[in-house]
């Protein structure tokens, strides 16, 4: 994960709201997530970066033009948006935030879905699609394999004089390697986002026989990864089509 990622995100301002009310379910833990439902078709779940909530998908343009085709679903990471935000670091740990997508998944009456994960939802949609058989393919973008967080990162994170409990736990979480993903994942990386592409490079000559299909975009740094729509959108859409029918 990029070291400049919170304050780069937060500079963005993404704002703006979506045209779908919000939904409610209560997790396993009793925390409340919220999330909103638009369009029809096979169900893709929107994992938003750090910094951002679900809104953000809506005002990049990913919403619209998936739910031409889908039934797009975008959560409020717990600690974000309108979701829930507990004290504990011990909340969120990698296997609460998997039941808070799953417990979305269920509401939404979806066995098996898509996901996309942008940065931190990337990070954390990795251990669900690594865990689970209901993730049928995964849009992995602008994050490193590996460990959650490394060295570059931490370095950022040590001298926060206070660290936000997701922050904290997503230090302690494991690392996810490119063949534990149990389902079709595209890769996606920015040649000007250093530390995705360096691990984007490490480990492309051993992405053979595993499910993890790396896409490298020229010149996009870690927002634009994000908020170059047109750049990205095409191929992960495509990819998404192909898997998850």
């Amino acid at each position: 994960m990029n070291a400049l990622l919170l304050p780069v995100l937060l500079a963005m301002n993404i704002t703006g709201s979506p045209e779908s009310e919000t939904r409610w379910v209560t997790s396993t833990d009793g925390t409340k997530i919220a999330f909103d439902v638009t369009g029809t078709g096979p169900v893709v779940i929107l994992l938003h970066g750090g910094g951002m909530n679900r809104r953000s998908w809506h005002t990049a343009g990913y919403v619209s033009r998936l739910a031409q085709e889908f039934t797009v679903v975008t959560i409020d990471i717990r600690g974000n948006g309108e979701s829930d935000k507990p004290a504990s670091e011990a909340a969120y740990a990698f296997e609460r935030l998997n039941d808070d997508i799953l417990s979305v998944a269920d509401a939404v009456k979806a066995p098996r879905f898509a996901l996309w994960g942008f940065s931190y939802g990337a990070n954390v949609g990795r251990y669900l699609a690594s865990r689970s058989d209901r993730v049928a393919a995964m849009v992995y973008i602008g994050i490193n394999f590996g460990p959650a967080v490394d060295e570059t990162f931490m370095a950022y994170i040590d001298k926060l004089p206070q660290r936000p409990a997701w922050l904290s736990a997503l230090i302690g979480y494991p690392p996810v390697e490119p063949g534990d993903m149990r389902c079709p994942t595209l890769w996606v990386v920015g040649t000007k986002n250093e530390n995705a592409f360096k691990s984007g490079e490490a480990y492309k000559p051993r992405l053979g026989g595993t499910p993890v299909t790396l896409e490298v975009i020229d010149g996009l740094n870690h927002p634009q990864e994000f908020d170059q729509i047109d750049r990205v959108f095409a191929s992960e859409a495509e990819f998404t089509r192909k898997q998850a029918r």
